[in-house]
């Protein structure tokens, strides 16, 4: 884990609902590993750049406490 990585875990519950957050920290918030988040998209994914995704994280959260996400 990056240092970057620690940081934005530590702020994720600040940040806003629509703020992107990459796929390699939001494996670690889903305790999963990037290749079995991009595998099974269990949140809507969001392309930042040609090889870049991220996810929403107001997602993210509703997916943590075991909401369903609206299609």
């Amino acid at each position: 884990m990056t240092s970057e990585q620690l940081e934005q875990l530590k702020r994720f519950e600040s940040l806003p609902d629509d703020c992107i957050v990459r796929d390699p920290v939001a494996a670690l918030l889903l305790d999963t590993s990037v290749w079995t988040l991009r595998r099974n998209n269990p949140v809507p994914k969001i392309q930042i750049s040609a090889r870049c995704y991220g996810r929403r994280a107001g997602d993210l959260r509703r997916k943590i406490r075991g909401e369903t996400n609206p299609a």
